[in-house]
């Protein structure tokens, strides 16, 4: 998705984007300006403020850094003066990251937090979603409200809320939404999300390989001849060799290569290290591959922009420019389009060029197809996974993190 609202982690549009711009200037700053140290209750701090920012000076105006997720308890370096908190103080997290004093309490409590979004055993995503199955839902502030007719929102077709709990009154089942407001549970459908996961490559491994793209595709015996069988959407055939429009198959046969997801193993983008990690996404096949260095480590099916206009995935090479565990993403300000959508919490998001981003897709199971609004859609296993390979590296007790433009960053580089 490509229009995105960052109020899930406290961060606004605005906010991120000048944290984006500013992270530049003040990439070679450090430390410059941060005042004497004072007394310290204690080195732990725990965080007493949902979504507590983070910022890369103790100042007013500092750019920011990303922020901290409530209740993590995390070292803390030193305390320091500053201006901008009503204590007067920031607390000093290492790595040019300071929170203001009022966001976390002292505590003598050990050291404790966890990488976010925290999932269940047995489960593929953090929440439990659900979509909006009719126009105009009624949202109430209690349950009790429905009776009387008393709603206090309403919601769009397809809009994907965020769940928190369940309960029935009066025989009438009713779904808490994270917003606090209630829906009943006749009015939406769940998302379960797609359990496609991408392909780990071992070293020295074959990468001549692809995704079968539809449901009946025909395995030819040459060329324009005889079909010898049918293959099925997301079968894994090896490739010999590309001859004209075909693909000529290991195990024999030939399969037209529109009818294919292949990988394709290239060269990586002039700067990139030997070792170092970067994506590598083409839209027309649909693939990703991760490499280190000129070794491809995980390949995989993605949804990029679809083709209509203002939802084309920006083509070159990006910077991970900022890394959430979850976001909220909707168009909710346009007004020219015959719909608008929004869905909360969309997990494992990764910004590279402006508010488009590698994430969790858990609304569809058309990886390998166009259908984005600009955004690489992810089947919520292999967005997890990304969200750990790439740099920055989001610490445990980080809801996120934006770098410094001197900080490791991982190219994504997409070509058409």
């Amino acid at each position: 998705m490509a229009l995105v609202r960052y109020v899930a982690l406290g961060l606004s549009a605005l906010g991120l984007a000048l944290a984006h711009a500013a992270g530049s200037a003040q990439s070679t700053q450090g430390g410059q300006g941060v005042q004497p140290a004072v007394p310290m209750p204690s080195s732990t701090v725990e965080v007493v403020s949902p979504h507590a920012p983070i910022s890369s000076a103790p100042r007013r105006g500092a750019s920011r850094r990303g922020t901290l997720a409530f209740r993590s308890r995390l070292h803390a370096y030193a305390r320091v003066l500053g201006d901008g908190c009503a204590s007067g103080a920031y607390v000093d997290l290492g790595e040019r990251r300071f929170v203001c004093e009022e966001f976390v309490t002292y505590t003598r409590e050990p050291e404790a937090a966890v990488h976010v979004p925290a999932v269940r055993e047995g489960e593929l995503l953090p929440h439990r979603y659900a979509f909006v199955r009719f126009d105009g839902t009624p949202g109430y502030g209690r349950p009790e409200d429905y009776f009387v007719g008393d709603y206090s929102e309403s919601y769009g077709e397809g809009f994907g809320l965020v769940v928190t709990s369940q309960r029935v009154v009066d025989g009438i089942g009713f779904l808490r939404l994270r917003r606090g407001t209630y829906i009943t549970d006749d009015s939406v459908r769940f998302a379960r999300g797609s359990d496609f996961v991408g392909t780990h490559l071992s070293a020295g491994a074959t990468t001549s390989f692809a995704w079968v793209r539809a449901r009946s595709t025909s395995l030819r015996a040459r060329p324009n001849g005889r079909v010898t069988r049918r293959l099925g959407r997301r079968d894994v055939v090896m490739v010999a060799a590309v001859e004209g429009t075909n693909a000529r198959l290991v195990d024999g046969g030939y399969v037209r290569l529109a009818d294919l997801n292949r990988v394709e193993v290239t060269e990586p983008p002039a700067g990139v290290g030997d070792a170092e990690r970067w994506i590598d996404v083409s839209v027309t096949e649909q693939v990703l591959v991760a490499y280190e260095g000129r070794t491809p480590v995980f390949a995989t099916l993605v949804s990029t922009g679809a083709d209509r206009p203002g939802s084309a995935t920006p083509i070159g090479s990006f910077h991970v420019w900022a890394k959430l565990a979850t976001s909220d993403m909707d168009d909710l300000e346009r007004s020219d389009v015959s719909s608008n959508y929004l869905i909360e919490g969309v997990p494992w998001v990764q910004y590279f060029e402006g508010s488009n981003a590698l994430h969790a897709a858990f609304w569809h199971d058309d990886f390998g197809t166009r259908r984005s609004h600009g955004c690489v859609n992810l089947s919520p296993t292999d967005a997890r996974f990304l969200y750990d390979f790439t740099r920055p590296d989001v610490p445990a007790g980080y809801e996120a993190v934006i770098p410094f433009t001197d900080e490791p960053r991982t190219v994504v580089r997409v070509r058409p």
